[in-house]
């Protein structure tokens, strides 16, 4: 029964590369010319995103504080001066370190007196544009031409083929027939 098997595999394999070896085809590539009658652009969309700053501005109320005087930065630096003085002179017994005291103490209270005009007291508000900066990304649809369709009337038929350069409606162009001819 196995060499029965092997025997009628060998005789199918044979009676295929037979079959196959006398099929012959002959292809032919002609020339037609064609009117153009009708034109169709084929297009391609696709979201272009572009990241940019933004300047977005408002109008805001901002504070208006109380204006220090003059006068209370002044009396605040010959106060601090003439206290950081009398602690200099009192923690050390080296000459100038009257000076050194009093040159400190009239800077923190020039400092002080400073702050405190800064953070006072809230008179008013006045109307402000305020502007900041923000990383926006921008969406565009953005459309691209792919090609397009032309329909074209050759060899009485109404033909559809694709192309890569926009044809005229009316024009005449010459389009490749292939043909191939077998034994079925």
């Amino acid at each position: 029964m196995h060499i029965t098997f092997i025997f009628g595999t060998i005789a199918a394999l044979v009676s295929v590369v037979s079959l196959t070896s006398f099929v012959h085809a002959e292809t032919r590539i002609d020339s037609v010319l064609g009117t153009v009658t009708k034109v169709d652009t084929v297009t391609s969309s696709y979201v272009r995103k572009t990241p940019t700053n933004e300047k977005q501005c408002q109008i805001k109320d901002v504070p208006l504080y109380a204006e220090g005087k003059e006068s209370n930065e002044i009396g605040s630096m010959l106060l601090g001066g003439l206290l950081g003085s009398a602690i200099g002179n009192k923690l050390s017994d080296s000459n100038g370190a009257g000076s050194v005291g009093a040159v400190a103490g009239a800077l923190v209270g020039r400092k002080k007196a400073k702050d405190g005009a800064e953070n006072g007291e809230i008179i008013g508000y006045r109307q402000q544009e305020v502007c900041t900066t923000q990383r926006v990304v921008l969406e565009e649809i953005v459309e691209k031409i792919t090609g397009y369709r032309v329909q074209i009337e050759a060899d009485d038929r109404i033909l559809m083929i694709e192309h890569s350069q926009p044809l005229s409606v009316g024009e005449r162009i010459e389009i490749r027939k292939t043909v191939t001819y077998t034994i079925k």
